[in-house]
């Protein structure tokens, strides 16, 4: 196991108050070495290494879902599905099919991008008699100079176990990785290299945004958002499923984020903040409004300069323009959980209120589908929605939070 903690920061002046406003300057590094992890009411809570990891697992009890390191280069491939075939595959066929990571949800990664549903989670398959996930699938993973061989074999509570090889069946190695222990993080890390969990990432509920590099479909098409038709590596910035809306007018302009089209999107801010034209320039009138993890506070975004892969020093203006929530009107999203997740379509909602909670279902464009009043657990039917991404969100005397969902047809 390592942990590597490293801060870069430099140039911060604070003006304490509501509409207070922070002039931030922090460096990823030449040539992005460095991821950066930040809170927008306490800074940077961590800067790690951002090359060297290949695959990251999801501590969610309720995810199978694993992400590659697309920032770095790291490519899966499926190519097979029948694993009686694993001694036999030696080479990418024409029949390979290149998966990737959703730019929209962390819970989409490459290895689950194409579940279809009811049983069937990407990687795998749950099997009802002893509630295993068993692996289902056959990849080739190429990384640096490598091409490997994968399979992730079963998930059972928490206990991962896959294998990797050469292609020529050398070197083939059975891998366990038990995630449990990092609950309170989104991710644990694989170095492929050096065969070892690499702890990275903070605490999930400490920070906001993700300065990186990773991959990104430059046609954005929001309504099929795991089909890439332009993938790109880009350097950017990444939210931890915060909401947010992207403001295109007067800088100046302060409006309630509630009072604009928001999204809980990873990539709402993304990387067209600046434009390149023989050296960066910021993106004229746009702004971001984004409320922190306890959606009790909303601050402003405005970017100020980007230097490049020189050094990889960027700035921007940090205001606190409006306030939400008190903190005695917010519990933790983690006292709701919400299962299976993705389905395809129906959803338990797990939580015990102490009084009655409206829930409101959305999709991504904001629209409402349903609305509701409960007292108990209950299920939430989506079947006849279209494949997708929904929210669904509570409100009440003790709760303000909202949980992310995926149909699957």
């Amino acid at each position: 196991m390592k942990t590597k903690i490293t801060l870069l920061i430099f140039n911060i002046v604070c003006v304490l108050g509501l509409n207070a406003q922070e002039n931030i300057g922090l460096s990823m590094g030449a040539s992005y070495a460095y991821d950066i992890y930040y809170s927008l009411e306490n800074g940077i809570t961590a800067s790690t290494e951002r090359t060297n990891w290949e695959l990251a697992f999801s501590t969610n009890a309720y995810e199978t879902n694993i992400r590659i390191n697309s920032g770095n280069s790291v490519a899966l491939y499926q190519v097979s599905t029948d694993l009686s075939e694993w001694n036999t595959i030696t080479s990418l066929s024409s029949n390979s099919v290149q998966l990737r990571n959703s730019n929209t949800d962390w819970a989409q990664g490459a290895f689950v991008v194409n579940k279809t549903g009811n049983l069937n989670y990407g990687w795998g398959d749950y099997n009802t008699e002893t509630h295993i996930i068993e692996g289902s699938r056959i990849y080739i993973l190429t990384y640096g100079s490598s091409t490997k061989k994968m399979r992730i074999n079963s998930l059972q509570m928490g206990l991962y176990n896959f294998t990797i090889a050469n292609l020529d069946g050398s070197s083939e190695q059975e891998i366990n990785l038990n995630v449990n222990s990092y609950n309170n993080k989104k991710f644990i890390y694989y170095s492929l290299q050096n065969m070892e969990v690499i702890d990275r990432e903070p605490p999930s509920t400490s920070w906001d945004l993700l300065f990186t590099k990773y991959e990104e479909d430059l046609n954005n098409d929001i309504a099929d958002p795991l089909n890439y038709e332009q993938p790109y590596n880009v350097t950017g910035v990444l939210s931890n499923d915060n909401l947010i809306a992207q403001y295109e007018g007067s800088i100046s302009d302060n409006l309630s984020i509630l009072a604009q089209d928001t999204t809980r999107n990873i990539n709402t801010i993304g990387f067209d903040w600046k434009q390149y034209s023989g050296s960066y320039v910021m993106t004229a009138d746009r702004s971001y409004f984004i409320a922190d993890q306890n959606e009790e506070q909303v601050y402003k975004i405005i970017f100020n300069s980007f230097a490049g892969q020189s050094s990889g020093n960027l700035s921007f203006e940090l205001i606190q323009v409006e306030e939400l929530l008190s903190e005695e009107e917010y519990i933790n999203s983690a006292l709701v959980n919400v299962f299976p997740n993705p389905s395809s379509g129906a959803f338990y909602l797990e939580y015990n209120p102490s009084s009655p909670v409206k829930v409101t279902v959305t999709n991504f464009r904001g629209q409402t589908i349903s609305s509701q009043i409960i007292s108990e657990p209950t299920w939430i039917d989506l079947s006849d929605q279209a494949q997708g991404f929904y929210f669904i969100q509570l409100n009440g005397k003790e709760i303000n939070t909202v949980k992310k969902v995926s149909v699957i047809k």
